[in-house]
């Protein structure tokens, strides 16, 4: 039963998904979590783009930290919350933050498959950690007995 929870926020609604499950099992197990927010960086291609990009920046983080306020007022008010907010990318951060041996779980949001979420996933997995994935689909299996049928009945075919 974990009792002090590291969660990888990257200021996305799926982010504050994964905190809210996290504030329900810290509010169950008496716990406490920890919020690491990565700040959004701008594209390399928006350099081309006829915007400025220091105040594209800016509004990206400023967007990232309202909805990281937004999440953690919905929390029960007996959760302790402590947030660490970096500039590096949630990868790394949340790989430092669980390093210093201060957390039992990772709780993070499903992402896809090119997002920032799955990497600090498979990241996590790399330390030993079975990270808990929140809005996940549950991976489905085909029944074996089907790719068999589907084998004999290629091989059944006259030539």
């Amino acid at each position: 039963m974990p009792r002090r929870l590291l969660v990888g926020h990257d200021g996305s609604p799926a982010s504050t998904e994964a905190l809210r499950h996290a504030g329900g099992l810290a509010c169950a197990w008496h716990g406490r979590i920890t919020v690491v927010l990565a700040l959004p960086h701008v594209p390399f291609g928006a350099v081309m783009a006829p915007v400025s990009v220091p105040a594209l920046e800016e509004e990206a983080r400023l967007a990232a930290e309202r909805e990281l306020c937004y999440g953690v007022t919905e929390l029960a008010p007996d959760v302790s919350v402590t947030t660490i907010v970096t500039c590096a990318a949630l990868r790394p951060a949340v790989v430092r933050a669980w390093r210093c041996g201060e957390h039992d779980a990772v709780v993070l949001a499903a992402g896809g498959p090119f997002s920032a979420l799955r990497a600090a996933a498979r990241a996590v997995r790399r330390l030993g950690v079975e990270p808990i994935i929140v809005g996940a689909r549950p991976r489905r299996r085909q029944a074996v007995w089907l790719g068999r049928r589907a084998r004999a009945a290629r091989r059944a075919r006259p030539a």
